[in-house]
């Protein structure tokens, strides 16, 4: 690979690793995967079926939170992509290398950790497991239940934490 073409991808690399909006339209488009999985999950008869599509949906709901959390990092760290002033990096930055969606909340306000750490908690998990695998890699599962709430709280925390992007996309 030529330097000049590893220049190229670099370049592209640092505008999306970098960019707020990125992110954050990357959220938006788990969301509407969520709530369209919710929402067939809730007319499924077989009931093992139905349960299986909940932590699916839960699954998004988490993916769609981490980019939402990643979103506003990026924002509070490099900006709104359209200034002058915005200079993107090509390394992904090691706050963001994690599912650990309380871990991420804590970067993002302290209040949102203390509001959903148990929703945020199962979301990570979901995100983690039980939404993409009937078990866990070690088999300790701590909580294989479905708790709906926990997709509200998502709802919740994206209609809150999303506002700064209504404003710049």
């Amino acid at each position: 690979m030529s330097e000049e073409h590893f220049d190229v991808i670099s370049g592209m690399f640092a505008e999306r690793v970098s960019n707020p909006l990125a992110w954050f339209k990357h959220s938006r488009s788990l969301l509407a995967a969520a709530r369209s999985t919710r929402e067939r999950a809730s007319v499924l008869i077989d009931p093992w079926e139905k349960i299986d599509l909940e932590h699916v949906a839960t699954m998004l709901y988490g993916f769609c939170i981490e980019n939402l959390f990643k979103a506003i990092w990026t924002l509070r760290k490099f900006g709104p992509p359209y200034r002058d002033e915005w200079s993107p990096v090509a390394a992904f930055p090691v706050e963001l290398k994690t599912h650990d969606l309380v871990r991420l909340a804590k970067l993002i306000d302290e209040d949102l950790f203390e509001k959903y750490e148990l929703s945020l908690s199962l979301l990570s998990e979901a995100a983690t497991w039980s939404g993409r695998y009937p078990c866990s890699l070690k088999g300790d599962e701590g909580s294989i239940f479905r708790m709906p709430q926990v997709s509200d709280d998502a709802e919740a925390i994206f209609k809150q934490y999303s506002r700064p992007f209504t404003t710049i996309s």
